[in-house]
């Protein structure tokens, strides 16, 4: 009887080990739970602005969409910009502006329409389409989750409003400084374990791969970044 119950106690203790093993099991090498308070942030050269990937496809191997989460401080706000993909904000605090052009078949996106976004409110961006978000309350922080479709996003930006679209620069960033959301940061060639962003990838010890970043695979990072 003894054994017996020896016996049970170590299934036991061999299921609950595994249920836990389970629950910590990653993909593409990353934790299937996270804690997105520990998630890196960046704010990509935008004075005011915290970028969380939460679930991204260059980082985590996400082919269909990729989720951001996103928070301005008063003033802050996104450069102008249109993508080929469909993207769904939901307001989770503050409140601000939308700014939204559909001229897209005109030679510049010209005068954009203003919507009000608040709390616990939706609204999704149309592709192509010039916009603009910009959290205008100076009390509180606009923040905010973004679903964008086909990722990674190839984003062309505008100085202005009156820029033409054969003008905007395509360089898949999100800031002004060349960091790219969504792509992996890359090693550099003088410090192996030093990673840095970039929108390409040649990695030391791994000489011989030179990846553009279209077909950067999160066991390329893995590799280039020895993590």
């Amino acid at each position: 009887m003894a054994e017996l119950t020896v016996i049970l106690y170590m299934l036991t203790i061999s299921l609950f080990t595994a249920t836990v093993s389970a629950s910590q099991c990653s993909t593409n090498g990353f934790p299937l739970v996270r804690n997105i308070n520990e998630l890196p942030q960046d704010n990509y050269g935008r004075p005011g602005l915290s970028h969380i990937t939460v679930a991204g496809s260059l980082m985590h191997g996400l082919k269909e969409v990729e989720i951001w989460l996103q928070t301005f401080a008063p003033g802050a706000r996104t450069p102008i910009h249109r993508h080929s993909c469909e993207e769904v904000f939901i307001v989770l605090k503050g409140s601000g502006t939308l700014y939204l052009s559909s001229n897209s078949h005109s030679k510049s996106p010209g005068k954009p329409q203003e919507f009000s976004v608040f709390s616990n409110s939706t609204f999704y961006i149309p592709v192509n389409d010039a916009h603009q978000l910009w959290n205008t309350n100076d009390k509180e922080d606009l923040q905010v989750l973004v679903v964008i479709s086909r990722p990674p996003a190839k984003i062309f930006m505008y100085d202005d409003w009156l820029m033409p679209h054969t003008a905007a620069r395509l360089n898949y960033t999100f800031g002004d400084t060349g960091a790219s959301i969504g792509v992996p940061p890359r090693c550099d060639h003088q410090k192996k374990h030093v990673c840095r962003r970039d929108t390409t990838l040649s990695c030391t010890p791994y000489k011989t791969q030179h990846l553009e970043w279209d077909n950067f695979t999160p066991i390329d990072y893995r590799k280039c970044c020895r993590l």
